[in-house]
């Protein structure tokens, strides 16, 4: 009986450890391929910056204009409903002057 199992075993680790290698190896050799691959596009990426473009100095000078331009509106609203309670305001309106002058850029 002994003899029996010892002869499954070692037929079982003759089979299997070769059986083994064969497929561990292939799984291994693909996924070594796929962070390889994996590096060299994340490497790319970086090398032109991130993989995302960049704005011109003209354009970003319009989005400023263009956000300045949304807060100034929002200043002037809220500037119009202190005046109409009775609020303080000059900070409103020195933030006005520095959106306009910021506009007329």
């Amino acid at each position: 009986m002994k003899l029996n199992k010892a002869l499954k075993l070692t037929l079982g680790a003759l089979i299997a450890i070769p059986f083994s290698l064969i497929v561990g190896n292939e799984i291994l050799a693909n996924n070594l391929t796929e962070n390889f691959k994996y590096e060299l596009s994340s490497d790319n990426l970086i090398a032109c910056g991130g993989g995302g473009g960049g704005s011109s100095p003209a354009a970003k000078k319009a989005k400023k204009a263009k956000q300045a331009k949304a807060k100034l509106s929002f200043k002037k609203r809220q500037l119009s409903k202190k005046a109409a309670a009775g609020e303080d305001t000059s900070n409103l309106a020195a933030e006005i002057a520095e959106l306009e002058a910021l506009i007329a850029e």
